[in-house]
């Protein structure tokens, strides 16, 4: 059996390297799937990745993607894929500033 999930959330946190992102938080957009060859827990994946936003002050899109993708396997290990993206919607009136990272932990 495989178990699949797709989270979509929003979230205001600390993330960014200019002067006013590190003193005031901003609302970014995470999306997720995910795949695991056991049972994964969508209410605890979205739990997890929300608290360590929450906690974390990451200063690059691509750092924060890092980190939460290597802690999510430390603490779902039977997770075999994951694709996070992660998007800042109100950082430029124009854009849709953001960063995506796939990665395949079946060996």
């Amino acid at each position: 059996m495989q178990s699949y999930i797709k989270i979509k959330f929003k979230l205001k946190c600390i993330i960014g390297i200019l002067d006013f992102e590190r003193k005031k938080k901003q609302k970014i957009i995470i999306k997720i799937k995910a795949k695991s060859d056991e049972f994964l827990d969508y209410a605890q994946v979205l739990k997890f990745v929300k608290a360590n936003y929450k906690e974390q002050k990451f200063y690059t899109l691509e750092q924060s993607l890092e980190f939460i993708s290597l802690k999510l396997k430390e603490n779902f290990s039977s997770l075999n894929f994951i694709k996070i993206s992660v998007f800042k919607p109100k950082i430029i009136k124009e854009a849709r500033v953001g960063a995506s990272l796939k990665k395949n932990f079946k060996t």
